[in-house]
C-alpha cells in the first residue's frame, strides 16, 4: 500500500473510530436506558399503587397538626423512600414531606390540575398525581415520587464504564496507529537514513533486504540505483584517470625517442663540420621526417582528447550518401598500388545521411592506414559502405557474414576489410584503447605510431551516432565496420 493511501486511511481511522465507538456506547446505553426505563416504570408504578391506598382518605387533606399527620402516611414517606406532596381542594399545600417543617402555601388551582393521572418517569423519579373524592367531590389532590436511585447509581457506573472504556479504547488505536507508523514510516525512513549515512562515510554500498512496494520502498530501490550508478562513474572516473595517466605516459615514451634524434642529428648538424652535402641533405631529411612524425602524433593527441570530451558535439551535416561517399573513397587507389596491394571498393547506399566530412576523411585515413600497414603485398583490402537493405559485398569473408548481419541491425555499414596476419582473441578488444602498439608479430620497430588511430576511429564513431565493431579470422584477415544511421 503507497504512503499516501496508508496515511489516509489511518488519519480516517483516527478521527472517525472514536467518533464511531462513541456513537455505539451511546446506542448501547440509550438502548439499556430504554429496557431499563420500561421495567422501572412497571417496578415503581406498582409500588406507588401500593401507597395509594393509604392515601386516599379525606382526613388527611384536613388542616391538622403535622404529628397527628404523620401517623396516618404511609411508613416509606415517613422513612424517606417516597416523596409526598398534599394539596387540599382549593389548591392549598398543606403537607410537603421535603419540608422540615410544616407549611401551609397556595398554589394556582389550574396548574394543580394539570397531568392527573399521568405518570411521569425523570431522570431521578416517577412521579404521578391523582385527586382524592369524596361523595364524588374532591377533597384534595396528592402528588407521590418514588425514587430511582438504583437506576441513577446504574446509569452512573455505567456512564464511568463508558468513559472509562472509551478513553482504553482511543489509547488503544492511538498506540495501534503509533506502532503501524513506527512499522511503516519510520523505522524504513531509518534504515534509509542509516544507509545513506553508511555510503556517505564509508563509501560501501547498502542494499536493503526489506523493500515494500510503497513509496519509500520505491526510494531504496532508487538509492540502490544510485549507488550503483555513482560505482560506475567512480569506477568510470578511476579508469579514465588510468588511462589519462597511461596514455601521458606513454606518449612521453613514444615522443622522446623522435626528438631524442632530432636533438642528435640538429647538433650533428651543426658542429659536425667535416659532414658533406650529401650527408647534410640526408641528415635533413631526417628531421623533416621526425617533425612530420612527431606533428601527427600531437595532432592524434589534440583530436583524441577534443573528441572525448564530453562538451564537445561535433557538427553533423545533411548529405547525399552515395555522392559524399565516393569523394571520401577517392585517392585510396594509388596508395595501394603503391604497395602492390589491390583495393575493392563498393557503394550500394541512396539517401541522405548525417555526417561530417573532416572527420569521416580521418575515420577511413586512420583505418586505411592501418590496413595498408598490415596487408601484405599481392593482398586485398575492401572497402565499402552498404545501405541498410543492400546485400553485403561478396569480397566480404564468409565468417564475418553473420556477425555484420546481426551488428547492423537495419543501419548502414561502412567496411573496411584486409587481409593479412589476424589479431588474437585475447588482443581484439585491446585494439581500440588508446596507445595500444599492437603484438611483435603485426608492429616492428620501424612501424610504430602514436597507437591513437583505431581509438580516433572509435570516438568518430560513436560521434556519429553509430559504433564501431572489429573482427579477426585466422587465414583470413579483420574486418573493420562502423555502423550508422541513414
Amino acid at each position: 500500500m503507497k504512503v499516501r493511501t496508508w496515511l489516509v486511511i489511518t488519519y480516517l481511522i483516527v478521527m472517525l473510530l472514536p467518533l464511531a465507538a462513541a456513537y455505539g456506547f451511546f446506542v448501547l446505553i440509550q438502548e439499556w436506558d430504554q429496557s431499563k426505563r420500561i421495567s422501572d416504570t412497571f417496578e415503581l408504578t406498582q409500588q406507588i399503587q401500593s401507597l395509594e391506598n393509604e392515601l386516599q382518605h379525606p382526613d388527611l387533606y384536613e388542616m391538622q397538626p403535622l404529628e397527628a399527620l404523620e401517623l396516618k402516611l404511609p411508613d416509606r414517606v415517613i422513612e424517606g423512600d417516597a416523596e409526598l406532596q398534599l394539596y387540599r381542594a382549593d389548591a392549598v399545600r398543606i403537607y410537603s414531606s421535603e419540608a422540615s417543617q410544616q407549611s401551609i402555601q397556595q398554589i394556582d388551582r389550574s396548574r394543580l390540575m394539570e397531568n392527573l393521572y399521568q405518570y411521569d418517569l425523570s431522570y431521578h423519579a416517577l412521579t404521578v398525581k391523582k385527586p382524592v373524592f369524596e361523595d364524588e367531590q374532591i377533597v384534595g389532590v396528592y402528588e407521590l415520587s418514588i425514587d430511582r436511585s438504583e437506576w441513577v447509581t446504574g446509569v452512573e457506573n455505567r456512564r464511568t464504564w463508558v468513559v472509562t472504556g472509551f478513553i482504553l479504547f482511543f489509547i488503544f488505536v492511538y498506540a495501534t496507529m503509533i506502532w503501524l507508523l513506527q512499522r511503516k514510516l519510520n523505522r524504513p525512513l531509518k534504515e534509509l537514513m542509516q544507509g545513506m549515512s553508511t555510503f556517505a562515510s564509508k563509501q560501501r554500498a547498502v542494499s536493503f533486504q526489506y523493500k515494500r512496494k510503497d513509496e519509500i520502498g520505491q526510494l531504496m530501490h532508487h538509492f540502490e540505483k544510485m549507488q550503483e550508478q555513482i560505482e560506475s562513474a567512480q569506477a568510470e572516473t578511476k579508469r579514465e584517470q588510468e588511462e589519462k595517466q597511461l596514455m601521458m605516459a606513454s606518449f612521453s615514451h613514444d615522443i622522446k625517442t623522435p626528438l631524442t634524434s632530432l636533438h642528435a642529428y640538429a647538433e650533428a648538424l651543426e658542429n659536425e663540420q667535416s659532414l658533406s652535402d650529401s650527408e647534410r641533405r640526408d641528415y635533413m631529411q631526417i628531421i623533416k621526417r621526425k617533425s612530420i612524425h612527431l606533428k601527427g602524433m600531437i595532432e592524434d593527441l589534440t583530436t583524441y582528447a577534443k573528441l572525448q570530451s564530453n562538451q564537445y558535439e561535433m557538427p553533423l551535416t545533411k548529405v547525399d550518401a552515395e555522392e559524399f561517399f565516393e569523394m571520401v573513397f577517392e585517392g585510396y587507389d594509388e596508395l595501394a598500388r603503391q604497395q602492390h596491394i589491390r583495393l575493392r571498393k563498393e557503394i550500394t547506399i541512396d539517401g541522405s545521411c548525417k555526417m561530417n566530412d573532416q572527420h569521416m576523411v580521418r575515420y577511413l585515413d586512420n583505418l586505411m592506414s592501418n590496413a595498408l600497414r598490415y596487408t601484405p603485398a599481392d593482398g586485398t583490402i575492401g572497402l565499402g559502405v552498404i545501405g541498410c537493405h543492400a546485400p553485403l559485398p561478396e569480397w566480404i569473408f564468409e565468417e564475418a557474414h553473420a556477425g555484420l548481419e546481426d551488428f547492423r541491425s537495419q543501419n548502414a555499414l561502412l567496411i573496411v576489410q584486409n587481409d593479412g596476419p589476424p589479431i588474437s582473441q585475447e588482443h581484439i578488444d585491446s585494439v581500440l584503447t588508446p596507445f595500444y602498439q599492437g603484438e611483435q608479430a603485426r608492429t616492428s620497430h620501424e612501424a610504430k605510431h602514436s597507437g591513437l588511430g583505431l581509438s580516433i576511429a572509435k570516438q568518430i564513431a560513436e560521434k556519429h551516432n553509430g559504433e564501431m565493431k572489429l573482427w579477426s579470422f585466422e587465414q583470413q584477415g579483420t574486418v573493420i565496420a562502423m555502423r550508422f544511421p541513414q
